[in-house]
Formats: structure tokens, sequence, C-alpha cells
């Protein structure tokens, strides 16, 4: 005889309501793919409701869920045929097209292409300084690193990010 569903935790049910639409931007940022998505944001909270009791409010929600989501997303990246796909895409430096809601302009198509040319290092901290717009302290914080490597990160995926958008809009 089947088990009866028990009910998800409250604090659970509050952390999924409260930050569905960051985890699901963060993991689209990140490079999960349009249709890997669904996936990711799933496992992050799968993750999540195994790990509540460990969560200690040394850092926030939300910078903790970001590297949960980091994690995911890079291993979903790593074991996916996609994955490939998008390296080959990458290699004719042409932004991919998608149908994907936050890429529908050219603008956020380019956006997207530009994140996609950086490291998952410089990427994280991009997406969590600029787009989501923590602090560096949270940031450091919520990844687990110094805040001055948390400053160096940003400014080389700065650097980074003019030089291929710069190199995009030449061609």
């Amino acid at each position: 005889m089947p088990q009866a569903a028990t009910a998800p935790h409250p604090e659970l049910v509050a952390l999924y309501r409260a930050h569905f639409q960051f985890v699901w931007r963060s993991a689209r940022r990140l490079g999960a793919s349009e249709a890997g998505q669904d996936d990711v944001v799933q496992d992050v909270f799968l993750v999540v409701a195994r790990r509540l009791a460990e969560f200690r409010s040394e850092a926030s929600a939300r910078t903790w869920l970001f590297a949960i989501t980091l994690r995911v997303v890079r291993e979903h990246r790593r074991s996916s045929f996609r994955h490939l796909r998008r390296v080959e895409a990458y290699a004719d430096s042409q932004p991919p097209a998608t149908s994907d809601p936050i890429a529908r302009s050219d603008a956020q198509r380019t956006l997207q292409w530009a994140l996609d040319q950086l490291d998952d290092d410089r990427r994280s901290v991009y997406v969590l300084a600029e787009l989501e717009g923590l602090t560096a302290q949270e940031i450091a914080g919520g990844l687990r690193v110094n805040i001055n490597t948390v400053y160096s990160r940003l400014r080389s995926a700065r650097t980074q990010l003019e030089r291929a958008l710069g190199e995009q809009e030449a061609k």
C-alpha cells in the first residue's frame, strides 16, 4: 500500500513562494538551457527541501539559494548533451536564438550570450551584483569567498563582457 504524501514543511513553502522567480531567473542567467530550466529549478528546491534544517542565517536566503542553483546548473550542464551543442554554437560566436521570455529583445539575447562567455565564478558574481543588486558582502557570504575575490571577479567579468560585446558589435 502506497504511503500517504506528507505536507511540505511551511518554511519550504514560504521559501518557494518568496524566491521561485529569483531561482528561475538565476538558473537561466547561469546557463541552464531553456529545455532544462524546469528540471534545474525543481532540483534546486529538492536540495532545499533536503537541506532546510542545515540553513544558517549567516547568509541571506537568496545567496543560499543562488549557491544551490549554481551547483545544480553546473551539474546539469556537465551531464547534458545540450552543453556540447551550446559550446559548438559559441565557437561560431553567434548569440543563440531563443524564444525564452528573458531573451525576447535583441538586448536581452545579447546579454545572455555575453553571460555565456564568462566562466561560472565570474558569471555568478556578475549576476548577483549587477543583475540582482546584491552587495559584495552578501555575495561573499553566500558564495563563501573572500570579499576581495568578489571585487576581483566582478572587475574581471566587466572587462571580459566589454571585450566580448565589443567584438560582437564589430562583426
